[in-house]
């Protein structure tokens, strides 16, 4: 028989042991009590629960103190050391945020400085770079746990908050100006039209999840590279697009600076396609973007931080080169119009099968809801005692066309 047949609860051990902390306080009598003065009654008193809980109290209030601080340290140094690189070593004119009273701020903070973001912008062929940090709940350990347990049995809601990294977009911006008086070109747009392709260099050790995560590199081929790294492989569209990265960089820098970010470095893709798969149509134009992704752990010692700042110069360094050559015309472009039409036939390709499917989805939900609306007429007709004059006239109609048939046969 169970403790709540019982008149029990599962509770009630505990709730004795409680009340068993003070028993010897509790059976002195009341009249004795009120001879007593406050200090007596409190060295009577039984303290233990009362210290234990706020002992949990301060505990949590510690553990939070301490994990925001580990974040934020680890935040600052980081949009530090990066804010720095891109101000004095790649001249970008605007960098970080500008709060109200003109007070620059080097981050937005969100969820309790788990999600970071910076924001630069103001240079010659880049529109803009966006840092993204994201960071573990260490303020919130609970929190912690409890997202670990999610992701472990249901993967689907793990997304990317059981890991730790940064992320940061590069944005071009088709402008090419060499020098301050020079003019700018016109036609970016026009220029622009020549980065809507996928070409990255991806870590072999998160080349499966890497795919997994974004939809761009899910439709890449995986090459390996003979002027890579064993660490690492091509992911492009097109086995013609591998060399765009090592033709508008220092293929010796690049390898070396490869090698010394084996630990540090998941991928770098130059894409226009977004990270989500889209649904429709709609989503799909207002998704894309073209853009550099440089993924990577979280930066932990300065190193790693040196070695960040260079991957990002890496990147401007090709959009510099790409565009400059795109703008000057003086050289021939390594994206011939062949491969740009290859690409556009992939997104379109792409396009129809994701419309394809939305369609489908789209039909679907139709006859359920079709399905649905006469399940609530039949309903409502037998409520109202319509629906049994409809059956029983259906019922006569087929005892009618029975006994016809069986005219016929005699």
């Amino acid at each position: 028989m169970s403790n709540t047949t019982n008149g029990t609860t599962p509770f009630a051990p505990f709730l004795k042991f409680i009340n068993d902390l003070n028993r010897n306080y509790t059976s002195i009598p009341y009249e004795e009590k009120m001879e007593m003065t406050v200090l007596q009654r409190a060295k009577l008193y039984n303290w233990s629960f009362e210290l234990f809980f706020i002992g949990v109290v301060v505990f949590i209030f510690i553990v939070n103190k301490v994990g925001t601080s580990v974040n934020v340290s680890r935040a600052d140094k980081m949009f530090n050391s990066v804010h720095a690189f891109l101000k004095d070593e790649l001249k970008f004119a605007r960098v970080g945020f500008t709060a109200q009273g003109s007070e620059n701020r080097l981050y937005m903070d969100q969820h309790l400085h788990t999600w970071l973001t910076s924001f630069s912008t103001g240079r010659s062929c880049i529109e803009g770079i966006n840092v993204h940090l994201h960071l573990f709940p260490r303020n919130n350990p609970l929190s912690m746990f409890l997202e670990n347990v999610m992701g472990w049995y249901f993967p689907i809601l793990a997304m990317d908050t059981d890991a730790e990294f940064c992320e940061i977009e590069i944005k071009p911006n088709g402008v090419f100006v060499g020098s301050e008086n020079a003019n700018v070109n016109s036609n970016s747009n026009e220029v622009l039209n020549n980065f809507k392709f996928i070409s990255s260099i991806v870590n072999k050790a998160f080349m499966n999840q890497s795919r997994h995560d974004n939809y761009y590199l899910a439709l890449t081929h995986t090459t390996e590279g003979d002027d890579l790294p064993n660490e690492y492989v091509y992911m492009s569209e097109m086995n013609q697009l591998n060399g765009f990265i090592t033709s508008y960089c220092k293929k010796d820098a690049l390898n070396n600076l490869l090698n010394q970010t084996v630990d540090l470095l998941e991928f770098i893709s130059f894409t226009d396609l977004p990270a989500d798969k889209p649904e429709n149509t709609s989503v799909w134009n207002a998704t894309k973007k073209i853009r550099c992704v440089i993924r990577t752990h979280v930066p932990t010692n300065e190193k790693e931080l040196v070695l960040l700042n260079q991957l990002i110069g890496l990147v401007v360094e090709i959009y510099d080169n790409y565009t400059r050559t795109l703008v000057q015309k003086n050289e021939t472009s390594f994206i011939t119009n062949d491969m740009l039409k290859k690409a556009n036939n992939m997104r379109t390709i792409e396009l129809g099968k994701i419309t394809k499917i939305a369609r489908e989805a789209a039909l679907e939900r139709e006859k359920e809801e079709k399905k649905e609306a006469e399940k609530e007429k039949r309903r409502n007709l037998k409520k109202t005692g319509e629906q049994e004059k409809i059956d029983q006239k259906m019922k006569e109609k087929r005892e009618r066309r029975q006994k016809n048939k069986q005219k016929v046969r005699m």
